[in-house]
């Protein structure tokens, strides 16, 4: 059976509602990640590997991945700990900014946990590992190396998302070593254009592109899908980059924009679609998701 691992953190998400009140959901870039891959490939078995508590929280937040179809025997559960927590408002262009009480997320433990487990020896079980820089990000800057080193060391396909939060980074330059690191072992990148922004005070997507194709080992076996908001996607697969448009016409809210972009996508590599197929896949679900509110939106 195909199967693919998504390892990240899920944070318990307060959203206001019109009533004024505030609603509970569960999100986090990976998760959600993991979420829209098993909704467009609901053959493929998608584990989420994180850490977290053993409380009624992170009870409930299991129920939802287990609800989303998702397996959850790479879950750890800290005796107790309690999951991250996090405000969301979108203001009226659909923008999102966030208010975090995460310092001590028990996710912070997801590397130690599978080391534990079995390492690269768990992960090489699957077809594809999907990581993001907020996993990594949230590790000690040792845990960190411990990772990349883990990842490179593997024989399934990687496939990673930068998503640059200065927040969660000591500097730039850790940031960016990190990135880089990654940009070599990966088989599959999923960067945005604002990430080029935050870290290089790069905006062109071509030359965006460009950059990313240089730090590659093996360029021409190297995925890259670059996703640019209103002006759609860059697509680089082998020696080609494609321009593709948006398919958005409506934006109430980004959050999970470029999440459902991303498990779109690998939903549809997994399946033996083309690279420009999985594009376009990725561009069709993240323009239905950013035009309701809400990162995951009703199946």
């Amino acid at each position: 059976m195909t199967a693919a691992i998504c390892i990240g953190e899920c944070m318990v998400e307060l959203r206001p509602v019109d009533d004024g009140h505030l609603k509970r959901g569960f999100a986090g870039d990976a998760f959600n990640t993991a979420v829209y891959l098993k909704r467009g490939a609901p053959d493929i078995e998608v584990a989420f590997l994180t850490a977290t508590g053993d409380e009624s929280l992170s009870d409930a937040m299991v129920e939802t991945w287990r609800a989303e179809g998702l397996s959850d025997r790479l879950v750890f559960r800290i005796p107790g700990e309690r999951p991250a927590l996090y405000l969301i408002e979108t203001n009226a262009k659909g923008d999102r900014k966030f208010h975090y009480w995460r310092s001590e997320t028990p996710a912070k433990q997801w590397l130690r946990q599978l080391l534990a487990a079995g390492g690269a020896e768990v992960l090489n079980k699957a077809d594809l590992v999907y990581v993001s820089g907020i996993s990594l990000a949230i590790l000690s800057y040792a845990d960190r190396q411990a990772a990349i080193h883990l990842l490179e060391s593997l024989t399934t396909r990687v496939a990673f998302d930068p998503n640059i939060r200065p927040a969660l980074w000591k500097s730039m330059e850790e940031a960016k070593q990190t990135f880089e690191a990654m940009a070599k072992c990966a088989t599959i990148l999923l960067p945005s254009r604002q990430d080029y922004q935050l870290l290089y005070g790069m905006d062109d997507p071509d030359e965006q592109i460009h950059f990313t194709a240089g730090l590659t080992q093996k360029s021409d076996a190297c995925e890259i899908a670059l996703t640019c908001d209103e002006d759609g996607c860059r697509l680089r697969a082998g020696d080609q980059t494609v321009a593709l448009p948006t398919q958005a016409s409506r934006v109430v809210d980004t959050s999970g924009a470029g999440d459902s972009f991303n498990g779109a996508y690998l939903a549809a590599r997994l399946h033996g679609k083309p690279p420009l197929e999985a594009a376009k896949d990725g561009l069709a679900l993240a323009a239905k998701v950013v035009a309701q509110p809400g990162a995951i939106i009703p199946r």
